[in-house]
């Protein structure tokens, strides 16, 4: 209800290969809170882009390829990769990422510590949006705690993220995006936090990655969308300061568009 709009602007792009169906849509809590990090993230390296997935659909409902992104409360974010001298890559689609910081695929791209970690500590400090998971790949998890420990990051902060950043069960492992999920929105007593659990296939589903409400849009009366505009790293060391004023939003260099896109886990 009162769904808000995702849209690309200077520092948001939408991956490629999650345009079509326009499932850009969420609460205003979420979407903004999107915004705001991925421009927190651009102050710190200036030219950086973020790279967003799905959202939900407008007024919620099913969406392909996932077991939750029905409620607005959830995102699919994009790591940020990078050359061996620091430069941002862009890919048409999610890649996924070794334990090393390498992309699978796709030589010559990298994991990018700084850049990644930025994005959580921002999403983590956002005044308005409480996040209550990010499922990530447990060896990329341990990448970002300790970048953030060899940074000297405040320890309530690395024990937030130690809690909010997990790997989720029974699902795929999260090696290529972080879903983000936020808290319901305290002026939304209608908002379920963890609905219960609606067997849709034999595979066991985490807890915490159930579905939201189905069914038509829930416009009533004066209701409606609102669009509005451990180990050290084994990678190649880089400045995490290096800034590329020209670089492009071209897929030069990208991995093959034949990596296949699995059926996303019980997140979505």
């Amino acid at each position: 209800m009162g769904g808000m709009h995702l849209d690309e602007t200077a520092y948001v792009r939408i991956v490629p290969a999650d345009a079509a169906g326009d499932v850009r849509w969420g609460l205003e809590p979420l979407v903004a809170m999107v915004d705001r990090a991925a421009r927190a993230v651009r102050r710190q390296f200036p030219d950086t882009i973020t790279s967003v997935g799905h959202l939900s659909r407008e007024g919620g409902g099913e969406v392909e390829r996932h077991r939750s992104h029905e409620s607005g409360r959830d995102a699919d974010i994009g790591f940020y990769a990078r050359s061996a001298n620091g430069r941002q890559l862009f890919a048409s689609h999610f890649v996924p990422f070794r334990a090393n910081g390498a992309a699978a695929g796709w030589p010559g791209a990298y994991f990018d510590d700084a850049k990644n970690w930025a994005l959580i500590a921002a999403m983590l400090n956002d005044s308005e949006a409480r996040v209550t998971h990010v499922f990530v790949a447990a060896p990329l998890r341990a990448r970002l705690l300790a970048y953030a420990e060899r940074s000297g990051v405040p320890v309530p902060l690395r024990v937030r993220a130690a809690e909010v950043m997990q790997q989720p069960r029974g699902a795929l492992p999260h090696d290529d995006h972080f879903h983000v999920r936020i808290a319901c929105p305290a002026h939304m007593g209608g908002c379920v936090e963890n609905p219960m659990l609606r067997p849709r296939s034999p595979a066991p589903l985490h807890p915490m990655v159930a579905a939201g409400r189905r069914g038509p849009a829930p416009y009533g009366p004066g209701v409606f969308p609102l669009r509005r505009s451990p180990p050290p790293p084994l990678a190649p060391a880089h400045s995490p300061g290096n800034s590329h004023p020209n670089e492009s939003r071209d897929e030069t260099g990208a991995p093959p568009a034949s990596i296949v896109a699995p059926v996303d886990d019980a997140d979505g």
